[in-house]
C-alpha cells in the first residue's frame, strides 16, 4: 500500500514539474529576411545639464559615457533651456550664474571627446530668433562645431496657455499659433546661418495627460514645412503610487503613441514621417514618486523604452538625464529592490533631498546605467532591426542584424519570479551552435542588482535560460553566408482594401511564379506589421512546390485589430528548411485601418 501511495506521489510530482515546465517553454522567433528599418546614428542619447555637478569636464565622465556608446547628448537641460542664455551660461536675467566648467564650448568638448553628437534646445521662452540665429553662428561658423541638431524651446505647452505653468515664455501671446508663428521666424534665421542643419518643434505627446490635439495640428498645419523633426517628451507612468508592473507595462503604449503621431504628420504636415522624423527628448519611467529609478525595474524599462521608440520608427531617444538628485520618497507599494531614495539619473551626484538615507559616491552608476550599456550588445547605427516575435507577453523581444550576418537578439523578461525555457526559431537563417550571451540581471547591487554585465559563450543546441527580470542579448554568428537567390521566384501582392475599419477583414493575395527551375516544398510566409515594426500576423504555407512559369497563389483573410495605424505584408519565399531566401518582399503591399 505504501509503495502504491509512494508511486502515486511520485507520478503526481513529476506530472506537476512537467506542466509547470512546459508552462514555462516559450518560442522566440527571428526571421532575418524581414527588414523593418535601419538604425540611425542618432539613435541613442542622453541629456546633460548647465547645473550639473559633478560637472561636465570630471575626468572619469568620459570613459563612463564611452562605455554606454552614446550618439547625442541633449543641451542644456529641460525646462532651464527657455530661459537660458548661452553666451553668459546663466539665466536670462543674469542673477544665477551656471559652473563654467558647463558652459557651451566644455559641453562640446565633452560631445567630441565621446565622438557623439548634439542635440541643443534654444531658448524659445525668454530669447529671440536673432539670439538663436547667433547661437548658430558661434557654433557652426566660428568655432566649426558642426552642431546638426537644434530644437526650438522645451515643453512650449506648459506655458499656462493650457493651465499648467511651469515653462518660462515671455511672448504676449501664447498658445499652438503663437508658437507656430514664432517657430518659423527661428527656423527661417537660423537657417539663413547655416542652411543644412535640422531643427525640431515641440508637439504634445499623444495618449498622456499633456496631450492636446489642437497644439500638434496647429503647429504641423502652419510651420509643417519649416521643420525637419518634431519632439515629444514621455515620461511613462504619473501619480504617487507607481507600482513595478505599471512600469514594466506602460512601454506596450508606445506603438499608439507612434501611430497617432505618424497619422498627425501625413495629415496635417502633408509629409510622411520619413520626411519629418521623430525624436523623444526627454523620457524616463515617472516624474511622480521616482523611488523605482534607482531599481533593476528602471533598467528593464530603459532597454524597452529605447527599443520601443527606434524599432517603432523613432529617430531619437535621449534618457533623462546624466545627472540628476536624489530624492527620498515614501510609498504604501512594496517595490523590488526596497528602494530608499529616486534618482532620474545613470549615475549618481552624490546629492539628495531629504535625510537618514545613505547616498551613492559620486559616479556610482544605477541600474539604468548597465541597461543602457546592454543596447550597445544589441544594436549599433548602421544595423538593420529585423521581425522578431514572442509567444509569452512578459518576454519583449527585437532582434537584429549587421553587416557582418550576425544576428543578435535582446530578451527582456519582465516577470519578477518566472524562469523561461526560450527555444529560438530561425527564418532565413543559419546560427552556428556557439554564442555570445550577455546577461544583466537580479543581484546584490544597487537596487537589487548585479554589479556589472556578465558575458559568456553558450550552446544553442539547448533552451536559453532566461531568468526573472533579466536583460538578455545573444550575439550569433551565421554557419554560412546565404545570400538571397534570385531573382529565381518572382511575386506580387496586393489587397483588397487600401483602408479598413477596425475588425473587419483584410484580404491579402500573394502570387508567386518561378522562372528559373524548380523549387520543391518550399515555405511561403506571410506577415503583416504594425507602423512599430511589431507582427501582428502571420500566415505559413509549407510544402509548396514551384514548377517553372506555373503561378502558385496564396490567399489570406486578415482580420485587423483594433487599432488605427498603417499596416505592412511582408512576403517570403524559403527553402524546406526555412533558411535559403529565394524570394523576399519587404514592402509586398501596405494599408490603413482607420476608424
Amino acid at each position: 500500500m505504501l509503495k502504491s501511495l509512494t508511486s502515486v506521489f511520485v507520478a503526481i510530482f513529476l506530472l506537476t514539474s512537467l506542466i509547470a515546465f512546459s508552462a514555462n517553454v516559450v518560442t522566440v522567433t527571428v526571421n532575418a529576411a524581414a527588414i523593418l528599418k535601419t538604425l540611425p546614428n542618432t539613435a541613442f542619447g542622453l541629456n546633460v545639464a548647465v547645473w550639473d555637478r559633478p560637472t561636465l569636464l570630471n575626468k572619469k565622465l568620459p570613459l563612463l559615457l564611452k562605455a554606454l556608446n552614446v550618439d547625442i547628448l541633449r543641451y542644456p537641460g529641460g525646462s532651464t533651456s527657455d530661459k537660458y542664455d548661452w553666451k553668459s551660461n546663466s539665466m536670462v536675467t543674469g542673477w544665477h550664474l551656471y559652473p563654467q566648467e558647463n558652459n557651451f564650448d566644455n559641453f562640446m568638448k565633452l560631445v567630441h571627446e565621446i565622438d557623439a553628437q548634439a542635440l541643443i534646445t534654444v531658448n524659445y521662452g525668454t530669447g529671440s530668433p536673432k539670439k538663436a540665429a547667433a547661437w548658430v553662428k558661434y557654433a557652426n561658423v566660428e568655432h566649426n562645431y558642426n552642431v546638426k541638431y537644434w530644437e526650438i524651446g522645451n515643453e512650449v505647452y506648459g506655458d499656462g496657455f493650457y493651465g499648467p505653468d511651469w515653462e518660462s515664455d515671455f511672448h504676449k501671446l501664447k498658445g499652438p499659433q503663437a508658437y507656430a508663428e514664432n517657430f518659423i521666424k527661428y527656423a527661417k534665421a537660423m537657417k539663413a546661418i547655416d542652411p543644412d542643419i535640422k531643427i525640431g518643434a515641440v508637439l504634445t505627446c499623444p495618449y498622456t495627460k499633456m496631450w492636446h490635439p489642437s497644439w500638434n495640428e496647429t503647429v504641423l498645419r502652419m510651420a509643417g514645412k519649416y521643420m525637419d523633426f518634431v519632439v515629444i517628451h514621455w515620461y511613462a507612468v504619473k501619480g504617487k503610487k507607481v507600482t513595478d508592473s505599471a512600469i514594466l507595462n506602460s512601454t506596450d503604449k508606445i506603438p499608439r503613441i507612434l501611430a497617432q503621431l505618424k497619422a498627425d504628420i501625413r495629415k496635417f504636415a502633408g509629409s510622411s514621417e520619413n520626411g519629418i522624423q521623430i525624436f523623444i527628448t526627454e523620457t524616463n519611467s515617472t516624474l511622480h514618486n521616482g523611488l523605482p529609478t534607482t531599481t533593476l525595474v528602471n533598467a528593464l524599462f530603459l532597454v524597452n523604452d529605447y527599443m520601443s521608440w527606434l524599432q517603432g520608427g523613432a529617430m531619437n531617444v535621449d534618457w533623462w538625464d546624466l545627472y540628476n538628485r536624489g530624492a527620498v520618497g515614501k510609498t504604501t507599494v512594496k517595490l523590488y529592490g526596497n528602494p530608499k531614495y529616486g534618482d532620474f539619473a545613470l549615475l549618481s551626484n552624490g546629492l539628495v533631498k531629504g535625510k537618514n538615507v545613505n547616498v551613492l559616491p559620486v559616479n556610482t552608476p544605477f541600474p539604468d546605467y548597465y541597461g543602457y550599456m546592454m543596447l550597445k550588445y544589441f544594436v549599433k547605427p548602421g544595423d538593420d532591426m529585423i521581425g522578431s516575435y514572442s509567444s509569452c507577453k512578459t518576454l519583449n523581444v527585437y532582434a537584429s542584424k549587421r553587416s557582418n550576418e550576425r544576428v543578435a537578439l535582446m530578451i527582456v523578461n519582465t516577470s519578477p519570479n518566472i524562469s523561461y525555457k526560450v527555444q529560438l526559431k530561425f527564418e532565413g537563417f543559419e546560427p552556428q551552435s556557439i554564442a555570445q550571451e550577455y546577461t544583466y540581471g537580479m543581484g546584490n547591487g544597487v537596487g537589487g542588482a548585479m554589479t556589472s554585465i556578465d558575458k559568456k559563450d553558450i550552446s544553442l543546441s539547448t533552451p536559453l535560460e532566461v531568468r526573472p527580470y533579466s536583460i538578455n542579448v545573444v550575439v550569433i554568428k551565421s554557419q554560412r553566408i546565404i545570400k538571397i537567390f534570385g531573382p529565381q521566384v518572382f511575386q506580387t501582392t496586393r489587397v483588397e482594401r487600401s483602408t479598413i475599419s477596425p475588425k473587419q477583414i483584410e484580404t491579402v493575395q500573394a502570387n508567386f511564379t518561378n522562372r528559373f527551375g524548380t523549387l520543391p516544398n518550399a515555405v511561403i510566409v506571410l506577415e503583416i506589421y504594425n507602423s512599430s515594426g511589431q507582427m501582428v500576423g502571420q500566415k505559413i504555407v509549407k510544402n509548396v512546390n514551384l514548377n517553372v512559369n506555373q503561378p502558385y497563389t496564396v490567399v489570406w483573410d486578415w482580420k485587423a485589430p483594433n487599432v488605427t495605424d498603417t499596416y505592412t505584408v511582408k512576403s517570403f519565399v524559403f527553402g524546406r528548411y526555412m533558411i535559403r531566401t529565394f524570394s523576399s518582399s519587404n514592402n509586398a503591399a501596405k494599408f490603413v485601418v482607420e476608424k
